[in-house]
């Protein structure tokens, strides 16, 4: 980490008349990191071209989000079930992803805690995770070509993309956390929730995802230099030991990340109950279509859809592209925007522009049941991009900051991948629940239900999110 134990200095905002620490000398100085040859940002630009390197370079730790994103993009449940799942078991196979993060985050976060190599501890991870997804996407891309064993190769790749997905982001989003000052933390990590939107457009345009990946991960691994951290004598480091500290952390939770954790765990719980159901809530709630071809139907048969419930199917896919295209713009710009406004210190209250954010989802969730039509059916899938952009975002600055100010008092730098392991834990725990829950409420009770009930899991997380302690120096 880019900091060392230091004297704060004390500052009061006069314009809020909010007393806050401004951390002017724990952080690296520009000579300390040039004598150990590592990335190194600004934490107090003042010129303008200060702040823009700055911003260039935080850009930079956030990039390989692009590629990131290009991978979830094509991972949706009607591209499933055209590869012969059914509805359900397409429904189901989401829980790889909660799985995946629960099993391979907290070996890959406090694996690169423990590495000691000349790379530093997050790169040789992003490099390893990049290597494996290129092998499980050449997989899934040719998965339709192998005849009968294409679905099981398919259900495969799918399932260990989400490993190599975890492989690449919980060392990307420590590395954040690692570069970025205290006071952009959040700029930071608004940042990496930004690049999803350009990483949409760019695999629309170009549908190159492997090259997308190898382009973008590449520059950040190659253009980051990381400090080399000797490895102590006689350290050992075992998989089973990275869940034994996962889960004796978990009775060492304090108040202020037992909130973090209720906020995201709701977050999460609407988050994933929405994602899985979208695709079929445009095509079959919105459109009302049925999506198997009368003209497929064998002769002497009677056909399970009408032509004008298979024509509104087609037009339910079609929106689902247009929405996506266009949520893209509006990512860039609702985590963009926040992202230059945090940089340059105008926006200071994390906290209430996340609640904020929650509850406009929370809206979007619950207004579906009482307004119908396409056009709302472009604002629900547009509006999303709202709250995903604060729950991509907020919890990993706000556990950044937690991170870093507990690394100051303590002098030990190699806590940030564990703390992120755990922050998961209140990610995956809801993603497996809510599957499961979703499954079968969109069988026997409807989808419409399913959209009520993540309105009440944002609306819970809104609430809660007004409570966060941002950090030990602000003041409610």
């Amino acid at each position: 980490m880019s900091f060392d134990k230091k004297d704060d200095e004390s500052v009061t905002n006069l314009e809020s008349g909010e007393a806050f620490v401004e951390e002017k000398d724990n952080y690296m100085t520009k000579e300390e990191a040039e004598a150990k040859g590592i990335f190194w940002i600004n934490p107090h630009p003042e010129t303008r071209k200060d702040k823009m390197t700055a911003y260039a370079k935080l850009a930079l730790l956030a990039l390989p989000w692009v590629g990131v994103q290009c991978i979830w993009t094509k991972t949706t449940t009607h591209n499933l079930i055209a590869t012969g799942l059914g509805e359900k078991a397409a429904s189901n196979i989401w829980l790889s992803g909660p799985l995946m993060g629960f099993f391979v985050a907290p070996i890959v976060g406090s694996l690169s805690d423990k590495t000691h190599l000349k790379m530093g501890r997050r790169r040789p991870w992003m490099i390893i995770g990049l290597i494996l997804l290129a092998l499980f996407s050449m997989l899934l891309a040719n998965s339709k070509s192998m005849g009968s064993a294409g679905l099981a190769v398919a259900m495969t790749s799918f399932i260990c993309l989400d490993g190599c997905i975890n492989v690449i982001q919980t060392p990307l989003r420590a590395l954040i956390a690692d570069f970025a000052p205290p006071s952009q933390q959040s700029s930071g990590q608004l940042m990496a929730a930004t690049f999803p939107g350009v990483g949409g457009l760019v695999l629309v345009l170009f549908c190159l995802v492997l090259l997308v990946n190898i382009l973008f991960v590449g520059a950040a691994v190659f253009l980051v230099t990381e400090e080399h951290i000797p490895k102590v004598e006689g350290e050992k480091h075992s998989l089973a030991e990275s869940f034994i500290h996962l889960f004796a952390s978990i009775k060492e939770l304090t108040g202020k990340l037992i909130i973090v954790g209720i906020t995201v765990f709701f977050c999460w719980w609407g988050l994933f109950g929405w994602w899985p159901v979208s695709s079929n809530w445009y095509t079959e709630v919105v459109m009302q279509g049925c999506g198997v071809n009368p003209a497929d139907t064998p002769v002497g048969e009677t056909p399970v859809c009408s032509q004008e419930d298979y024509d509104n199917y087609s037009e339910g896919l079609e929106i689902i592209a247009n929405v996506n295209i266009l949520a893209n713009f509006m990512q860039i710009v609702i985590s963009g925007g926040p992202s230059m406004l945090m940089n340059r210190g105008i926006l200071v209250k994390t906290r209430f522009v996340w609640s904020a954010l929650l509850a406009f989802g929370c809206f979007l969730m619950i207004g579906s049941t009482f307004i119908t039509g396409s056009a709302y059916a472009y604002a629900v899938g547009i509006g999303m991009v709202i709250p995903i952009s604060g729950i991509n975002a907020f919890p990993f600055a706000i556990v950044g900051k937690y991170s870093q100010e507990d690394d100051k008092e303590s002098g030990d730098e190699a806590k940030v991948g564990a703390q992120f392991s755990l922050l998961n834990l209140f990610i995956v725990v809801p993603q497996i629940i809510v599957t499961l829950v979703v499954a079968e409420m969109r069988v026997s009770i409807g989808l419409e239900a399913v959209m009520v009930m993540n309105g009440v899991a944002f609306g819970i997380a809104a609430i809660v999110a007004i409570f966060i302690r941002e950090n030990s120096n602000y003041k409610f």
